[in-house]
């Protein structure tokens, strides 16, 4: 029984860091386009992309 609920817990470390990371982008780029205004923003981006 250990054995399942060590794995129970790994899968759900797993399941919250991803969700963590998904909304990671949904958090930065209202941010970001407060502080840095559009052409920043698009600067920005820009780079981003290339990289």
């Amino acid at each position: 029984m250990p054995e399942y609920k060590l794995f129970a817990q790994r899968v759900g470390l797993v399941g919250i860091t991803t969700l963590i990371v998904n909304l990671r982008g949904l958090i930065l780029i209202p941010i970001l386009t407060k502080t840095l205004g559009a052409d920043a923003y698009g600067v920005w981006s820009i780079i981003r992309v290339t990289i």
